[in-house]
């Protein structure tokens, strides 16, 4: 019995609100803001304080030239093979410029012995045989013939770049 009086109670009450027109005030108007009109173009601050380096001192990419060879950061060798064949010794390999422009440059691939000493020296070169390697964009396949009389293969080797000749882009029109 007590469920069926807490049952008919529960629908009977009203809980949503009621407007009381004696003792709620009347609505007022609110205040209408209008923006003032445009009569100047707006200003716009130009500063001088400079956070990038002089156009002359950035390369195509937009990063800081660095020194003479800052161009080498764009330059790297792949699938090196050094092999002997009715003896001579050969590296081929693929050295891949990054750069948007060829890369100028001259290479020499070295070989030192335990003691540091240079045991065998080879310039690379292109497929048409050319020393002063132009490097366009992507892979540029890279070779040298290394004149020894002793074994190479299995030895470490380092890839020493021509400072006189320099690691430079060429500029194209």
């Amino acid at each position: 019995m007590a469920c069926a009086i807490l049952a008919l109670t529960a629908g009977c009450v009203n809980v949503g609100p009621v407007l009381h027109p004696e003792i709620t005030p009347a609505p007022t108007a609110a205040p209408v803001e209008t923006a003032a009109p445009v009569t100047e173009d707006p200003v716009i601050p130009i500063t001088t304080d400079r956070t990038e380096p002089p156009a002359e001192d950035v390369d195509a990419m937009g990063n800081p030239i660095t020194g003479s060879d800052h161009y080498l950061r764009y330059l790297s060798f792949r699938d090196v093979y050094v092999y002997e064949e009715e003896g001579d010794t050969f590296l081929d390999g693929v050295l891949v410029n990054d750069y948007i422009a060829p890369i100028s440059c001259a290479v020499d691939v070295v070989y030192t012995d335990d003691e540091g000493a240079e045991i065998a020296r080879a310039r690379l070169q292109t497929r048409d045989g050319s020393y002063l390697l132009v490097l366009k964009p992507g892979e540029n396949v890279v070779l040298a013939r290394i004149l020894t009389d002793i074994t190479l293969t299995g030895r470490d080797f380092e890839f020493v770049f021509n400072k006189e000749t320099g690691i430079t882009p060429i500029k194209q029109d």
